[in-house]
């Protein structure tokens, strides 16, 4: 794997034309963990090369954010979809901040709807469960979403996914709501952490999209950072649905 990589990089270096291709040889899970925010929070969980994860961290907006590099595309792909479809998932709505059941349900939902609605595959199951021992961060098969403490500072929430090495096919994606902060609804009070506006983006995240961080980007659903009020998310722009298409289709 390691003689894998450095064939690769000397490709690119003596400028051969295999460059826009070059991905196609460096291991899946190089490329995921750099789309990832926080690669050391995205372990290779099977030494075989057969299972692996990587973790999306959604960041509070800091001062400064993104880079000024400007991109063509303002998306990027994990290089991993699912393969069979509708996904299904289950919601446990458990929270200490007095959330409602349908409130929380309801919005996941709507998220969901959202980048279905924008290709013609059927991304997510309409008969989403209510499971109130689901919980992130186990592999086990399960699309899991709750609502908990997540430890580190800053983190609005989190996406695992875990794909094959093999097939670049995703089987699982787990997310957890960090209840550090104070969710809501960001149209009626704009001190809240908008769920669906966290939503939206978290579920791109879980069909194969990965985060962009350039300031040329700012108003795209996967720009990678996000605040209290913000609701500008919700919608998907024109990028966004590039490449959900690309994956998925038309």
């Amino acid at each position: 794997m390691k003689i894998y990589y450095i064939i690769s990089v000397f490709m690119i270096v003596i400028g051969l034309s295999i460059l826009v291709t070059g991905s196609m040889l460096i291991p899946v899970n190089d490329n995921a963990k750099e789309n990832a925010k926080a690669p050391e929070n995205s372990p290779v969980i099977d030494n075989d090369w057969g299972l692996e994860r990587v973790d999306f961290i959604h960041y509070v907006k800091p001062e400064n954010a993104g880079n000024s590099r400007k991109t063509s595309t303002c998306y990027k792909l994990m290089g991993v979809k699912w393969k069979s479809l509708p996904v299904n998932y289950s919601i446990n709505p458990v929270n200490p901040q007095g959330l409602s059941e349908n409130f929380i349900t309801s919005t996941i939902f709507t998220s969901a709807e959202i980048w279905d609605s924008s290709t013609s595959s059927e991304l997510f199951d309409n008969d989403y469960a209510i499971d109130y021992s689901a919980t992130y961060g186990v592999q086990d098969f399960k699309n899991s979403i709750d609502f908990a403490d997540y430890p580190n500072d800053g983190v609005i929430a989190v996406t695992s996914v875990w794909y094959t090495r093999v097939g670049k096919q995703i089987v699982e994606f787990d997310q957890r709501y960090n209840t550090r902060f104070a969710w809501g609804d960001a149209t009626i009070d704009s001190s809240k952490m908008d769920l669906e506006n966290i939503a939206v983006h978290e579920l791109g995240h879980a069909v194969g999209l990965a985060d962009i961080y350039s300031t040329s980007c700012l108003d795209v659903t996967m720009y990678g950072y996000s605040t209290e009020g913000e609701t500008s998310k919700i919608t998907l722009e024109q990028p966004d649905i590039t490449g959900l298409q690309t994956m998925y289709g038309i």
